[in-house]
């Protein structure tokens, strides 16, 4: 899933959270999910940030098709008549609406992908451009300009919604706290990863060797906890957490750790390898523990009970626990869990916009009383430890903007005031928020903003319906990294046709390795991958070297000097850029042979490599396979070590490129193994791009790749539509 803010200031920031702060600032009014006066705010108020001598226009969040459009009401010439019109109670309030629906995926059980649908709404807007509904629009796409509210100008009320069975596969339940007695979804997986510790685990003061599952100085940690892991510009922090969200100690911090992964469960692998231990796990499968905490591809852990060790912090100090253990549960940030914030709450059944919630009614109240005054409310809603705890509420209740029913979801104004105390004569009293005398004005302004029965979404998504904090929804699905195949249509817009199918046909087997090899948590690090690949493939079309056998003979294995010097007459060796500057046929017949027997002995390659397995026909057996192309019986070798499966006996390396996971597991293998993730984290600019095409086309950052300039138009090509750079 692709999404971004509904206003796009310059990126100034590298953390991702500091961006969404500056870019959907909040004013004191509108809070989510309640207002001072305890009334459900199905959305937040959000002002649009400075622009030159203007204000960010409000953009798109995601692609969709246009819902409803409502075109605002001009607002009058004078503040006399803004007074009088029904859009001036309480100050001028612009009526101008948009609503999209998103349709995305956020991963997939096997080949079954697990689709999304949700909604945002675009309220108060003072503008709208040309936009009509049923109208596909893109994400970033300009919507028009903020408005104001009650006064308060450039300003939009903005929410994002869903129904039942969409909530479920968004955060995993539609009800309830996460279920802690099994493994939390594989389909989506993201963000943090985390385990569910039970009080008998076992701690240790110094970490035991990679094999074995238990050491020395053990104590137990007497309390079940809750480790996460998160990988993050380079390194990964571990922190503990108590089930209602408490941290315990500090974050411990394992620098490098996400760039050394690969290098890490090697050492694992080399250990068993070294304890001559019955069973030795493939690099592959410890890869994905060591990333995920458990096995998410298609390699099995054997043995299954390889120790995964960490450091933690706990009550009484730091200690090493083997989060592999048994009984430890593992789930990630996509299971949505209660510890990390997350709150499911309901109020519907009185079909009135009241908060009836007490978590949220005792967490407004300020000194405890169970009575919540407007002012402590006001006060309490201003409090950042209130509002953080608030963002991970998401809560089903009735929409704001139905104009049926207003006076039974809006009457309690008049009965109920800021001291929550129910009035005797509720039209004149000064306790209630609204006398009754003027609840037909406030009802006429409300009917005059409401949009819910024109945009006629009942069929869809009834008017009792999920609100999530947009900040927190951005945070948390900004993680995702999924692709959808309008999404990767988008992304790949300046690639050929045949292309983008081609990249279709394998988008999810690519996705599973783009999560697998951390190259999805950053669109930075993805644009630089599809950008390499789709340059060395022709755009997915090439899944094998092409040519005839003479021509892998004598590029990875032995070549004659006759057989040089034709090439060089045929102009064979100066299309493959071969020939040095000013070389003469003579000169090249003599260095060539001596050179593709060095560049064979690196790949293991011929019979002048026997003693390292090599043989004759090499060369065509392991040809380049693969998006990122191994070559040679060392890398093929190396991959079949890594996976724990034959892919150098005959027909067996042709699976390497007729596999749809194999093809493109094998371009993360060489984009991990070669730590290409570094490179590409470090920039956007040519020079970076540059370097990673050299990693992936001559093996180092320091040498410019063949056709610099194509990678580079690829790479713009994608980060455009992958940043958040309008």
């Amino acid at each position: 899933m692709l999404i971004s803010p509904p206003f796009l200031p310059p990126h100034l920031d590298q953390d991702d959270d500091a961006y969404l702060q500056r870019a959907m600032r909040s004013p004191e009014h509108g809070n989510f999910p309640v207002s001072h006066k305890l009334s459900w705010h199905g959305g937040l108020h959000l002002e649009a940030p400075a622009r030159n001598n203007g204000r960010e226009p409000v953009r798109a969040i995601a692609d969709g098709i246009v819902a409803y459009v409502r075109q605002p009401t001009a607002r009058p010439a004078t503040a006399t008549e803004d007074e009088k019109h029904v859009l001036g109670y309480m100050g001028w309030t612009d009526d101008g609406c948009i609503i999209i629906r998103h349709d995305s995926t956020i991963g997939a059980q096997n080949d079954a992908e697990t689709p999304v649908r949700f909604y945002s709404i675009y309220m108060h807007m003072q503008t709208i451009r040309g936009i009509k509904a049923g109208q596909t629009i893109y994400r970033k796409a300009e919507l028009g300009s903020a408005g104001s509210f009650e006064g308060h100008a450039n300003i939009i009320h903005f929410e994002i919604i869903c129904d039942d069975d969409n909530l479920k596969r968004l955060l995993g339940r539609n009800m309830g706290d996460l279920n802690i007695t099994t493994n939390g979804r594989t389909d989506a997986v993201f963000g943090e990863i985390y385990f569910r510790l039970p009080g008998d685990t076992r701690l240790y003061t110094q970490r035991p060797p990679l094999t074995e599952k238990s050491g020395s100085g053990e104590t137990v940690l007497n309390e079940s906890l809750f480790v996460g892991v998160r990988f993050r510009g380079g390194n990964a922090y571990v922190s503990t957490y108590r089930a209602d969200g408490t941290r315990v100690g500090a974050a411990l911090t394992e620098n490098d750790a996400e760039y050394e992964l690969y290098r890490q469960a090697g050492k694992v692998v080399q250990a068993y390898g070294a304890a001559r231990a019955s069973q030795v796990p493939s690099h592959s499968a410890v890869y994905e523990l060591l990333r995920f905490g458990r096995i998410l591809g298609p390699d099995r852990l054997t043995p299954g009970d390889v120790p995964h060790w960490r450091q933690i912090s706990t009550a009484n100090g730091q200690g090493w626990v083997n989060l592999n253990a048994p009984g430890v549960f593992k789930y990630s940030d996509a299971d949505a869990p209660h510890w990390a914030g997350w709150q499911l709450l309901m109020d519907y059944d009185d079909q009135n916009s009241r908060c009836d919630i007490d978590v949220l009614r005792k967490m407004l109240d300020e000194d405890g009383d169970g009575i919540t005054t407007r002012s402590e409310a006001e006060n309490r809603l201003k409090n950042t430890e209130v509002q953080r705890a608030m963002r991970g509420m998401v809560c089903k209740f009735p929409t704001e903007w139905q104009r049926g029913g207003i006076a039974e979801r809006w009457n309690w104004l008049t009965q109920e005031g800021p001291n929550m105390e129910t009035s005797a004569a509720p039209s004149l009293n000064d306790s209630t928020y609204l006398p009754q005398a003027d609840f037909p004005e406030f009802q006429r302004h409300v009917e005059a903003l409401a949009f819910w029965e024109d945009a006629s979404l009942g069929a869809d998504i009834g008017s009792v319906h999920w609100h999530f904090h947009p900040v927190k929804f951005f945070q948390h699905f900004r993680k995702c990294g999924w692709l959808s195949s309008k999404e990767l249509h988008q992304i790949l817009s300046a690639a050929p046709k045949q292309g983008r199918a081609r990249a279709e046909a394998i988008r999810i087997a690519s996705n599973k390795v783009l999560r697998k090899y951390l190259i999805a948590t950053s669109p930075l690090r993805c644009s630089h991958f599809l950008a390499q690949v789709g340059h060395e493939t022709g755009w997915w079309q090439f899944r094998s070297e092409s040519g005839l056998d003479r021509y892998f003979r004598t590029m990875y294995e032995v070549i004659t000097p006759e057989e040089a010097a034709t090439d060089f007459r045929k102009g064979k060796a100066q299309s493959l850029q071969l020939v040095r500057k000013g070389e003469t046929e003579q000169e090249y017949a003599k260095r060539r042979p001596e050179a593709v027997l060095k560049k064979a002995e690196g790949l293991h390659n011929g019979a002048a490599n026997a003693k390292v397995g090599g043989r004759a026909g090499d060369g065509v057996l392991f040809k380049g396979r693969g998006f990122l192309q191994i070559t040679g019986r060392k890398n093929y070798t190396s991959y079949s070590i890594y996976r724990g499966q034959d892919f150098t006996t005959p027909p067996n390396p042709e699976l390497v490129a007729s596999d749809d996971y194999n093809a493109c597991d094998v371009s993360g293998f060489y984009w991990s193994r070669e730590n290409v993730n570094k490179e590409a984290s470090s920039g956007s600019d040519r020079n970076h791009v540059t370097r990673v095409g050299g990693k992936i086309n001559r093996g180092r950052a320091d040498r410019v790749p063949l056709h610099d300039n194509e990678r580079w138009e690829a790479f713009t090509s994608i980060w455009r539509k992958m940043n958040d750079t309008p």
